[in-house]
C-alpha cells in the first residue's frame, strides 16, 4: 500500500522549526501526563480506581461492559492508546504538513479513545489551533463507557481543571445510527443524562444520513478547516456499509473508490480535498510511524 505525502495548498502554510516542533510536542505529551494524573485522583476520590485494569494509571480505562457500551472493543487497543508518544507525533505530522497559527481543524472525537481524544486536544492546543469537534457519549469496551465518566464529561472535567483549553463544539449519542440505537430505556436515560452533564449542543438524528447531514451542517465547509481528525470507529464520520472501507490509520488525501452506504463525514471532507487524519487500526499505525516506541 502506497501512502501520499500531503504537501498543502494553503498560501498560509507555515515551515516550522524543527527545535520549536519538538518542544511543542513535549509540551503535548506533558498536557497529556497532566490530564491522566488528574483523571487518576478523581477516579480515587469516587472510589473508582482499579489498577488491575489500568495498572499505568491513567484514570481513563473503562470497564467491559455497561449499559452505554456500543460495541466489543479490543483491551490491546486501548492499552496502546495511553502510551507516550502519540501527542508529540500529532504535532509533528500537522507542522510537518504546514498547519498554521489559529488553523481551522474539523475533529470527531469517540468514548472510544479518550486517551487519544486528550492526544488530540493536546496537540491542537499547543499549535494553537481552532478545533471545531463533535464528541460522542457512546463508547467500546474499556473506552469512556461509565455512565458518569462518558468522553464529553471528561472533557468537561478537563477543561474545568485547565489542563484543556480547547474542548469539543457539540456531543451526539454515537452508537449504531449515531443515535445510541442498540440501548434500551434504561441505557438512553443513562446517556442523556451524560448529554445534560456535558453542557454542550446536542446533535440528535433520525437516521445515519440525517446524523451525517447534521454533523457536516455543524462543520460548515469542509474548505474552511486545514484538515479533518477522525478518532475511532463512528458511523457517521466512516459511513455505512459491509466494506471496511478507510482500512488503515494515518492520512487519507483522495476519496475512495468504492462507496460506503451512505458516505461519512470523511468521504464528505475527501470528496472537498480535505485531507483526513484517521486515528483507528492503532496498532498498524504504530508499528509503521514507530509513534509510542519513540514516544516519551
Amino acid at each position: 500500500m502506497q501512502f501520499i505525502v500531503f504537501v498543502p495548498v494553503q498560501t498560509d502554510a507555515k515551515d516550522w522549526n524543527s527545535v520549536d516542533v519538538e518542544i511543542l510536542s513535549q509540551s503535548a505529551e506533558i498536557t497529556v501526563k497532566k490530564a491522566f494524573r488528574f483523571m487518576w485522583e478523581t477516579r480515587l476520590s469516587i472510589d473508582l480506581a482499579d489498577t488491575v485494569r489500568d495498572p499505568s494509571q491513567t484514570g481513563i480505562i473503562g470497564i467491559e461492559h455497561s449499559p452505554i457500551t456500543t460495541t466489543m472493543g479490543y483491551r490491546e487497543a486501548k492499552d496502546l492508546s495511553t502510551k507516550p508518544g502519540w501527542a508529540a507525533w500529532i504535532v509533528r505530522e500537522l507542522t510537518a504538513h504546514g498547519i498554521w497559527k489559529g488553523a481551522n481543524i474539523a475533529v470527531s472525537f469517540s468514548g472510544s479513545f479518550p486517551a487519544l481524544n486528550i492526544a488530540v486536544l493536546a496537540a491542537l492546543q499547543e499549535l494553537d489551533a481552532d478545533v471545531v469537534g463533535i464528541s460522542a457519549i457512546g463508547a467500546s469496551s474499556w473506552g469512556a463507557n461509565e455512565p458518569g465518566l462518558t468522553w464529553p464529561e471528561i472533557e468537561r472535567l478537563l477543561r474545568e481543571e485547565n489542563i484543556l483549553k480547547v474542548s469539543s463544539s457539540a456531543v451526539t449519542l454515537g452508537g449504531t445510527g449515531d443515535r445510541g440505537a442498540e440501548w434500551g430505556d434504561y441505557a438512553m436515560d443513562l446517556a442523556m443524562q451524560s448529554v445534560k452533564r456535558s453542557a454542550l449542543p446536542f446533535i440528535d438524528p433520525r437516521s445515519l444520513s440525517d446524523a451525517i447531514n447534521k454533523r457536516m451542517r455543524f462543520y460548515g465547509s469542509p474548505q474552511d478547516y486545514f484538515c479533518f481528525i477522525n478518532v475511532g470507529g463512528g458511523q457517521a464520520t466512516m459511513g455505512g456499509g459491509s466494506k471496511i472501507r478507510f482500512n488503515h490509520g494515518g492520512w487519507f488525501f483522495d476519496p475512495l473508490p468504492y462507496k460506503g452506504d451512505p458516505d461519512g463525514v470523511m468521504d464528505r471532507f475527501l470528496k472537498e480535498g480535505i485531507p483526513c487524519l484517521n486515528l483507528l487500526y492503532l496498532e498498524g499505525l504504530d508499528n509503521r510511524e514507530r509513534i509510542t516506541i519513540n514516544g516519551n
